[in-house]
């Protein structure tokens, strides 16, 4: 932490990068640090490939969200990233910008392998603004509402309200402390998992239709076609939850959400019980992330993705039996 934040103090300049397909955590965490920065007289800015989902629209300042750096290269904060790469096209689009630029790497992926000039990464955390929240003191930024309602919902998103088991006590104590700088819990648990349209639902249901199981119910999976998104108006990330809504099922150690982005491109998303490591399975297809959430992409139609990611799954099933887990 110590690193980072002398590089932060040092910086004049600082741009924070979400990861593809932003979901609260990297988004609150960017936009929470850009807050900081401007409050320390610096210049920032968030940059982010994909345009942040709409249920994340209470987050201040997400209009000033960019697709790619304006500002002069100084120091490059890339926030709930494993890997660089996971920030987009932005990589290869702006090379010379980013070979100009100190890395700064905050994560909480276990899979994160260290890239960047300074690094702080903890798989302990249940959320990168969980990591966040605990170097506003090292720069001597004190919370408010505006910085505590960013960085509540990136813990709210990645624990689900405190329901998964990645919640520690010390992920309680930083959601207290952002509870009573004015972050209105209750309001965001609400636009994260509550507040659907109905266009959504019918997605969902399109979905739930097509539900599949492995193993004797222990995976199971569905698909998000793009001919499901056409049909009910809806946007990709529409799908925000869903996999743990599978994950519900009774007798399930491994849910998987196939997303079709192209013809040739298809997105997984791995919810995992303590039976099984999500990680594991993604990484088999180059991704990574969390012992109990992963993902990955792989380079196929739908159709053809699926049956080697689920047969992967059902390996780590059958080695997660054998260590008696």
């Amino acid at each position: 932490m110590l690193d980072v934040a002398e590089v932060l103090r040092g910086a004049q300049r600082i741009s924070c990068f979400c990861h593809e397909n932003p979901d609260g955590d990297t988004l609150g965490a960017a936009i929470a640090l850009a807050i900081v920065a401007e409050r320390l007289g610096k210049q920032a800015e968030v940059v982010s490939v994909d345009p942040p989902a709409p249920f994340l629209s209470f987050l201040p300042g997400v209009e000033r969200v960019r697709r790619s750096p304006g500002l002069e290269p100084d120091v490059a904060v890339v926030l709930d990233a494993g890997e660089l790469s996971r920030i987009g096209s932005v990589v290869t689009e702006q090379a010379d910008w980013f070979a100009r630029a100190r890395i700064v790497n905050i994560d909480h992926h276990v899979s994160n392998p260290g890239y960047g000039a300074a690094v702080w990464i903890d798989p302990e955390a249940a959320a990168t603004c969980e990591l966040v929240t605990l170097l506003l003191p090292e720069l001597g930024v004190p919370l408010d509402a505006e910085l505590a309602t960013a960085l509540m919902a990136g813990i709210v998103q990645d624990t689900h309200t405190f329901a998964f088991p990645n919640t520690t006590a010390r992920t309680l104590r930083v959601a207290a402390e952002l509870v009573a700088a004015g972050a209105p819990l209750a309001a965001i648990n609400r636009a994260v998992y509550a507040d659907k349209p109905f266009n959504t639902l019918a997605l969902w249901g399109l979905m739930l239709a097509g539900v599949g199981q492995r193993a004797d119910e222990r995976i199971v999976f569905a698909s998000m076609t793009a001919a499901m998104l056409a049909s009910t108006s809806e946007q990709p990330t529409a799908s925000e939850g869903f996999v743990d809504l599978l994950g519900s099922t009774r007798r399930a150690d491994v849910t998987i959400l196939f997303k079709e982005v192209g013809p040739t491109e298809t997105r997984i998303s791995i919810r995992t019980s303590a039976l099984a490591d999500a990680v594991a399975i993604a990484s088999a297809f180059g991704g990574g992330g969390h012992p109990r959430a992963a993902g990955c992409t792989v380079n196929a139609p739908l159709e053809a993705a699926r049956e080697p990611v689920l047969a992967e799954a059902e390996r780590e099933l059958a080695r997660g039996d054998a260590r008696g887990r």
